[in-house]
């Protein structure tokens, strides 16, 4: 099983110090090496202290869709970056992350005549294009897919011997705008479902240990089937990752990756990336 590393961070913070040393016409002695040693040392500390125990790098993600130049706008510098393709391989079932290159085109919008930007996947089943980040899988590990997860509905699942929950609540709206009891919500279909105004959206995920946080926060959604497209190991560390869908039927699409972090253990999983491209009329 092939992993993926991108450069680490405390590469990148030594020879910017190196070169602003440089730049500063200052002479590398063994003296002060070990003055920037300790500098490097202390930024990488600091860093790590940021919003946990460990400093996590967010992830660029790309999504297949179209893009429109006046509201959403182009996403920038796609060509100059290195891409990989996160998909389900028809074949084997198998799903994979694989290098590859978006195919851009330009055209216009039917809906209101903007100029669009169309980004389209080299391989059937694609979800998105995402940047490298440390431990990336190739052959990522399934713990589940295509799972709804509407308020109320607890999601249980168990990955490497151990069990984990998500647990979204929110508030049901009804199309007089009344708020539906839970009894009747857990009554209903997902087709029905999926019609209904959601506010107040809340995503809680638990793992071992009565470790209990939120990951996803939405005040309001309107025709959105709360779906995990694909729940496993994407890291290679044994903890759950998750690929979230919060897209509409209105042609808006909207879709979180969530990693895990082994050196967090009070917020194991963290939003790398998300993606939200508008597209309705």
């Amino acid at each position: 099983m092939k992993t993926i590393y991108p450069i680490k961070t405390s590469f990148l913070t030594i020879l910017t110090l190196l070169l602003i040393s440089c730049q500063n016409g200052t002479k590398l002695t063994d003296g002060n090496l070990t003055d920037l040693s300790e500098t490097v040392n202390d930024t990488i500390q600091s860093l790590d202290e940021i919003g946990g125990t460990a400093f996590f790098t967010p992830v660029e993600m790309l999504l297949p869709v179209q893009y429109r130049k006046e509201s959403t706008g182009y996403p920038e510098n796609v060509k100059s970056k290195e891409w990989y393709e996160f998909y389900k391989d028809e074949k084997t079932g198998q799903w994979k992350i694989e290098k590859s290159k978006p195919v851009i085109s330009y055209g216009r919008d039917e809906c209101v005549g903007e100029d669009v930007m169309i980004i389209r996947a080299t391989k059937e089943n694609s979800i998105m294009f995402i940047t490298a980040f440390e431990g990336m899988m190739e052959n990522p590990a399934t713990a589940f897919e295509a799972m709804s997860i509407f308020p109320d509905h607890n999601l249980k699942f168990s990955f490497r011997g151990k069990d984990y929950q998500l647990s979204p609540i929110g508030s049901y709206i009804d199309n007089e705008g009344h708020i539906m009891t839970s009894a009747s919500v857990q009554e209903m279909n997902e087709i029905d479902l999926g019609d209904t105004q959601i506010d107040d959206y809340m995503l809680s995920f638990s793992a071992p240990e009565d470790v209990t946080y939120n990951i996803a926060t939405i005040p309001q959604m309107i025709g959105v089937t709360p779906s995990v497209i694909w729940a496993g190991d994407m890291n290679e560390d044994g903890l759950p990752d998750l690929v979230l869908s919060l897209s509409n039927f209105y042609e808006a699409v909207h879709v979180y990756l969530f990693l895990s972090d082994k050196n967090d253990t009070q917020k194991p999983l963290k939003k790398a990336a998300d993606l939200d491209v508008q597209n309705d009329c």
